[in-house]
């Protein structure tokens, strides 16, 4: 899958500059998305279920997200996906389970 960068990835990939092991998991998850062929691919892969990748919710649902850490933590990669032209967009890094991003899409 091809990858593209939303408009405020960037700027919240900054925040977890000294969280080395989150910023380590999200280089082998950005390998991991260029890896898989699809979309389908990418949800039924072992890494994929590992660091729990899910959709979202409400008013988040055409977004997904990947755990950052292994035992369940709050730093999220929050990403959405154009099927038809096989493009993943990550779209922000959430350090507040999803809350300082949901107060992002709504300005």
């Amino acid at each position: 899958m091809n990858i593209d960068y939303g408009l405020h990835y960037k700027k919240s990939e900054k925040n977890i500059k000294k969280k080395y092991e989150q910023k380590r998991t999200l280089d082998m998850i950005k390998n991991h998305l260029k890896e898989c062929s699809n979309f389908d691919e990418l949800l039924n892969h072992p890494i994929s279920i590992m660091y729990g990748i899910e959709a979202l919710k409400y008013e988040l649902s055409s977004y997904y997200s990947f755990n950052l850490c292994k035992n369940k933590g709050t730093v999220r990669l929050i990403f959405s996906v154009n099927i038809l032209l096989n493009i993943v967009y990550l779209e922000y890094i959430s350090i507040d389970h999803y809350d300082d991003f949901k107060s992002l899409i709504r300005k």
